[in-house]
């Protein structure tokens, strides 16, 4: 293969992907949840010459019943009124086989993501997959989307949270004990979230090697 382009939203997401970030068949970029920087790092390893993108990170439940930590692989993505195929990385790489949703905006409470799940008939949702897969069909390669659980279908993000990532994908605590401290009352909630997003990013950990090697492979 000529190489995987790997798009993440988060640097802890990208941290997930561990030793094998430094794969020199592995390309990795952060598009700070930036949904047109996702798609612009997309088309330009798409450029480059790689062999497929891959969206490695979180998402958010749109279906009840999902958990925390429970590990998606992509087989198609809905957005607007457009849904795009994606490549199965096989059997070797866990993860129940669904439908997600992209949106360029925070999907922000329950009754969002009821009305998303509705339209989309999608499990979950997140801001990377739908441009990198835009990228991957324009340049005729594959795109593989392996997502895992951050927030229940019934969670709200909490206002101290909007806007809480900068463009290196990394937090911005200030901004974040800004909104503590004009909505104190956001704490609990921050912390439940806190504790959900690690476990999406131990079950990405976990399936990192398993996944690079599916596709180096191929």
């Amino acid at each position: 293969m000529a190489g995987i382009g790997i798009i993440c939203g988060m640097e802890a997401e990208a941290r997930a992907l561990g030793d094998r970030a430094y794969d020199d068949r592995i390309s990795v970029a952060i598009s700070g949840a930036r949904p047109h920087l996702a798609e612009t790092a997309a088309r330009t390893f798409a450029g480059r010459g790689v062999g497929c993108l891959v969206s490695f990170g979180i998402a958010g439940a749109l279906e009840r019943g999902l958990t925390p930590g429970d590990l998606l692989v992509g087989r198609a993505v809905a957005t607007g009124m457009v849904t795009i195929p994606l490549a199965n990385p096989g059997a070797n790489v866990p993860g129940r086989r669904v439908s997600l949703a992209g949106s360029d905006t925070i999907v922000p409470d329950a009754a969002a993501k009821a009305d998303l799940a509705r339209v989309t008939g999608a499990a979950a949702v997140d801001m990377e997959t739908h441009r990198v897969a835009l990228a991957a069909r324009d340049f005729g390669i594959p795109c593989y989307a392996i997502r895992a659980v951050s927030d229940p279908a019934d969670r709200a993000l909490p206002a101290s949270a909007a806007d809480a990532l900068g463009e290196d994908g990394r937090p911005r605590i200030g901004h974040v004990l800004l909104g503590l401290a004009r909505r104190p009352q956001d704490l609990p909630a921050l912390l439940s979230a806190k504790r959900d997003s690690d476990a999406g990013l131990a079950s990405l950990r976990a399936v990192a090697d398993d996944l690079m090697s599916a596709l180096i492979d191929l």
